[in-house]
């Protein structure tokens, strides 16, 4: 009996400290998170401070470059603690996609939805399979007038076809109006380009399209088809098709445009 007493006593203290020693990991791993955590927060706080009304577009690129490397470091600095996911919330949209890749490949991709990181994810695979180089991607959108137009019949039309996601409400959308305008003045024998819009408000959609005197197709993504198939999360975002289907760019600027024309 005594020494079933002994036994039971040496089990009960050996699970004891094998809990201990999980507790104390855990605990250091969520100190570690918390330091993290607190270091990503140091971080945003002095670069905010260093943006104000003087800063150049130069400066400005040089600090968000810095940014987001150092946020990155610290994503990938201890992988599968909150941290991961909390920084990843953060930066996701100033990240490529190869540092997308990496950043999702540190954390449980069983465990995104809790994290609200579910439809990053989503999109970072939309992104991978329409990456520069690969074939498009069909979607159909709608005209004013109900029709629903495909953008398979759209590509080959002329020699690039430039896909423009923007809405009514997007600053930053109605401002490059004025560039399309002229790269299609200057190059409509090789250039056709299909407005996107991802307005749910039918009526400012159609008044902008006025407005800004958008003379080129003009379509609605009534059902985000476009902008999920594209993996495409903030606008303005344009991606550059070529001829036979081959996605040439993302984002191109005017200059890269004319460059694939070849004028």
């Amino acid at each position: 009996m005594a020494l079933n007493n002994m036994k039971r006593i040496y089990s009960i203290l050996a699970l004891a400290i094998l809990c201990g020693a999980v507790m104390l990991t855990a605990c250091k791993k969520e100190d570690k998170s918390a330091r993290l955590m607190a270091e990503f927060e140091e971080l945003e706080k002095n670069i905010e401070e260093q943006f104000d009304d003087d800063i150049t577009s130069e400066q400005a690129d040089s600090l968000m470059n810095i940014y987001v490397s150092k946020a990155f470091a610290l994503q990938q600095a201890e992988p599968q603690s909150y941290a991961a996911y909390e920084i990843l919330g953060n930066i996701y949209f100033l990240l490529d996609l190869e540092q997308k890749a990496q950043a999702f490949a540190v954390l449980n991709l069983d465990s995104l939805e809790s994290h609200r990181l579910q439809r990053y994810y989503d999109a970072f695979l939309a992104e991978q399979k329409t990456a520069v180089g690969m074939p498009y991607t069909d979607f159909t959108a709608y005209a004013a007038s109900g029709d629903a137009v495909s953008i398979s019949s759209l590509v080959g039309q002329k020699d690039l076809l430039l896909i423009d996601f923007w809405a009514s409400w997007c600053g930053p959308c109605r401002r490059s109006m004025p560039t399309i305008k002229e790269l299609l003045a200057a190059h409509s024998d090789h250039l056709a380009v299909v407005g996107i819009s991802v307005d749910e408000d039918e009526e400012a959609w159609l008044r902008t399209v006025s407005d800004l005197g958008l003379t080129w197709l003009q379509l609605r993504d009534t059902s985000d088809e476009g902008s999920k198939t594209y993996g495409i999360t903030s606008i303005p975002h344009t991606v550059l098709i070529n001829h036979d289907g081959t996605i040439l760019a993302h984002n191109p600027t005017p200059a890269e445009i004319i460059a694939f024309i070849g004028e």
